[in-house]
């Protein structure tokens, strides 16, 4: 896989000098663990974040890494450093900064920037050894990250992880006036299971479920354990399949295999938090277990 780096840097000079320095390291191989690198451009904030973007017609692959000059003609100082971050939150940001601005990359740093370097002490060997230790550093923290998001029984996603996820899908439904489905599953008799057989089956129940489950949900939906019993599934609105004809699949299909559904779906009338439907959906399952 080639290294891909984007250039976000205004002055014509120093963006030729940082290709001139990526292409004496490709050259050079200080990379090894990459055959080629890839430099990409951007001249203002604007046509970085087209870059950035993940929606057609302007999505590209997304960069392994990102130089980033805070001054640019239409955004300068931190909140250059606070857009990107923002568009592009899952690639490690190394600034390039000019003499007398250390005091605000260390600032950048403490709020997530990976390293800084001065423009006048760029050069082939701190280049490379900053690429390499951001894009490695960046792998292990989003690895990190996603060990605490993942429930260690069922291997799906866990309730922290749901609600990062269910939140941006929430305001994505009320921002596109879509309807967004959040289902609460819960398998029946794990307590009397539990009681007869022991935890160990009823474990086992729960990860049945989980496999079930799995295969009951699209891609574009999302699937979570967020609690001791109970499953997680939020279904937006699509045009090949309602969220009505979502759930008679799914419960249908989940009844088969003795788990009970609970409902809630976000609407213009019903515009609760994600908390609050997760806690209407639960008091929505036919039967509370105990």
């Amino acid at each position: 896989m080639n290294l891909r780096v984007l250039l976000i840097e205004s002055e014509p000079e120093e963006l030729l000098f940082l290709h001139d320095v990526l292409r004496e390291i490709e050259d050079g191989r200080w990379l090894p663990e990459w055959p080629r690198i890839e430099p990409l451009s951007a001249a203002t904030w604007e046509e970085a974040e087209r870059m950035l973007s993940t929606s057609p017609p302007h999505a590209i692959l997304p960069p392994h890494a990102i130089l980033l000059d805070t001054d640019l003609p239409d955004k300068q100082g931190a909140g250059t450093f606070r857009l990107v971050q923002a568009a592009a939150p899952d690639v490690p940001v190394i600034l390039v900064m000019n003499s007398g601005d250390e005091a605000l990359a260390v600032k950048l740093m403490r709020e997530g920037a990976e390293d800084f370097l001065l423009k006048k002490a760029i050069d082939c060997a701190p280049l490379a050894h900053a690429l390499r230790n951001a894009v490695f550093r960046h792998r292990l923290l989003a690895a990190a990250r996603a060990v605490a998001f993942t429930d260690s029984l069922t291997g799906l996603c866990n309730r922290a992880g749901f609600l990062t996820s269910a939140n941006r899908d929430r305001k994505l439904a009320e921002r596109l006036d879509r309807r967004w489905m959040l289902l609460i599953a819960e398998p029946k008799s794990l307590t009397e299971i539990a009681v007869a057989f022991g935890e160990q089956r009823r474990d086992l129940a729960l990860v049945e479920a989980a496999d079930h489950l799995r295969c009951l949900v699209t891609p574009a939906d999302s699937l979570a354990r967020i609690g001791e019993r109970h499953f997680a599934i939020g279904v937006f609105d699509g045009e090949t399949e309602s969220v009505e004809e979502s759930w008679a699949r799914i419960r249908d299909a989940a009844a088969e295999r003795r788990i009970e559904l609970g409902v809630s779906i976000f609407n213009g009338q019903n515009q609760l938090s994600v908390d609050a439907m997760i806690e209407q959906a639960v008091a929505d399952l036919p039967q509370t277990q105990a």
